[in-house]
C-alpha cells in the first residue's frame, strides 16, 4: 500500500494550498460578514481547472480521480470553506447523480455549465418535514403533457438562487395517479413556477446561500427527468450522491487543518511566564492530540476515496460503511482540532480580528450537512449488525 502522492497530485496540492493562500484567504472574511456569494473566487477555479475534475474527457473534463478532488479540497479549506464547499459542489452531488443515470444530452449541458460557465449545481433533497429522512418528501413531480408538474417546497438548499442547475428530488406520479417512488428532475433557475424564498441566516459557512425551493405549478419538460425507477429511484439517486460524503468531510478537515497551523506558528511565537507557548507540556499534548486526529481523519477520508468503485462515466461510489466511518469521525474530530487551536489564541482567538472563530463556526456544519452524525452511526451500525 503506497501512500505516497504521484507528481501530479503534488501538483494539483501545491496549486490548489497555493490559491487557497494568496487568492482566497485575504477575502474569505468578507464572505461570512456579507453573506456574498464568492463569484470571482469560482471564476479563478474555473481557470484553475479545478470545476468539474470529475468530468469524463469525453464531455471535456479531466477525468480525475475522486481522490485528487479531495486533495484540492482539503488544501482550499484550510483558507476558505466557502470557496471550498464549492469545489465540492462542482464535482460531485448533483453532478455526480447526472453524470451516473442522466441522458447524454442532460451530461454534455451540465459538463458545459461547469466547465464553461462555472455553475455549482444545487441538489435539492431536504423538506421542512423531511431531512434525514428523505423518503418523508412530499414534493410532487406529476406527468402531465408530455412532460412534469412540480410543486412543493425544499429547504437548506446549498446554492440556492446563486445555482442555475437543480436536481430535485420529488415523487414521480404518473399520469394514471399513480406513486412511482422518488425521482429526480433537473430544474433551471428562472423557470416559470419556480422561486426561491427564505434564506437561511446559517451560522456558517455564509457565503454560499442556504435557500428555500419553492415550486408551485412548476412546468419542467419530460427530457429533464434524470431519475423514475419504482424499484430502485431513490437508492440509484442516493449512491449518485454518496461520495458528497467525502467531500463535505474533506472540508472539515481542510479547516481544522488551517486551524491548527494557525495555532502552531502562534505558540512559537507568544510568550508567558517567561516562555514560549510551544514550551508547555499541557499545551504540546493538546496540539498532538489534535494532530493524530487530524492524520487519522486524512487516512479515513483518503481510504473512502481510493477505494470507491467506478459507477460510469468517472462517477466514483464510496462503500457506504468507509465513507460514513469518514464522515461520522472528521466532523467531530474536525470541530474539537478547530477549537482546541482557537483556545491557543487566548481572547484574541474569539476575536473577529483572527479567522478562528469563523472557522469554527464553519466547521461545525460537517457534523449535520450531508448526513448528520447519528445517521452515519446508524449505517456503521446496520453494517456491523445486518438483518436475518
Amino acid at each position: 500500500m503506497d501512500f505516497r502522492l504521484d507528481e501530479a497530485q503534488r501538483m494539483l496540492a501545491d496549486l490548489a494550498e497555493r490559491m487557497g493562500r494568496e487568492q482566497f484567504a485575504p477575502k474569505a472574511a468578507r464572505w461570512d460578514r456579507e453573506h456574498e456569494y464568492p463569484h470571482e473566487n469560482v471564476e479563478a477555479l474555473r481557470r484553475a481547472g479545478l470545476l468539474g475534475m470529475t468530468i469524463p474527457k469525453k464531455f471535456g473534463g479531466p477525468e480525475r480521480p475522486l481522490i485528487d478532488v479531495v486533495l484540492a479540497i482539503e488544501r482550499i479549506a484550510k483558507y476558505c470553506g466557502v470557496t471550498a464547499r464549492i469545489v465540492v459542489e462542482t464535482n460531485m452531488g448533483a453532478l455526480g447523480c447526472v453524470m451516473a443515470y442522466g441522458s447524454e444530452a442532460q451530461q454534455r449541458e451540465i459538463a458545459r455549465r461547469v466547465l464553461e460557465d462555472g455553475d455549482k449545481p444545487a441538489i435539492g433533497m431536504t423538506e421542512p418535514g423531511a431531512g434525514t429522512d428523505l423518503t418523508a418528501l412530499k414534493t410532487t413531480a406529476v406527468e402531465s403533457d408530455g412532460g412534469y408538474v412540480l410543486n412543493g417546497r425544499k429547504h437548506w438548499i446549498t446554492g440556492g438562487g446563486v445555482s442555475r442547475t437543480n436536481l430535485i428530488f420529488a415523487r414521480i406520479i404518473d399520469s394514471n395517479g399513480v406513486d412511482q417512488g422518488i425521482g429526480g428532475i433537473l430544474v433551471d433557475l428562472g423557470t416559470p413556477g419556480f422561486s426561491i424564498g427564505r434564506v437561511e441566516d446559517a451560522m456558517g459557512l455564509r457565503g454560499i446561500p442556504e435557500a428555500e425551493l419553492i415550486f408551485e405549478d412548476c412546468a419542467v419538460p419530460a427530457a429533464n427527468l434524470v431519475v423514475r425507477d419504482p424499484k430502485d429511484g431513490f437508492k440509484m439517486l442516493m449512491n449518485g450522491y454518496n461520495a458528497q460524503r467525502i467531500g463535505a468531510s474533506s472540508v472539515a478537515l481542510g479547516l481544522a487543518q488551517g486551524a491548527h497551523d494557525l495555532a502552531l506558528d502562534y505558540m512559537g511565537q507568544r510568550e508567558a511566564f517567561g516562555q514560549k507557548l510551544k514550551d508547555f507540556q499541557g499545551l504540546d499534548w493538546i496540539m498532538a492530540e489534535g494532530e493524530i486526529k487530524l492524520e487519522a481523519a486524512r487516512l479515513l477520508i483518503y481510504r473512502a476515496a481510493c477505494n470507491a468503485r467506478l459507477i460510469r462515466n468517472n462517477v466514483m461510489l464510496p462503500q457506504m460503511k468507509e465513507a460514513s466511518i469518514a464522515k461520522a469521525y472528521s466532523g467531530h474530530a474536525a470541530f474539537e482540532v478547530v477549537s482546541e487551536s482557537l483556545q491557543m489564541f487566548g481572547a484574541a482567538g474569539y476575536s473577529r480580528d483572527l479567522p478562528l472563530e469563523r472557522m469554527l463556526r464553519d466547521v461545525r456544519m460537517f457534523q449535520i450537512g450531508g448526513g448528520t452524525s447519528q445517521a452515519q452511526l446508524n449505517m456503521i451500525a446496520r453494517s456491523l449488525f445486518p438483518p436475518g
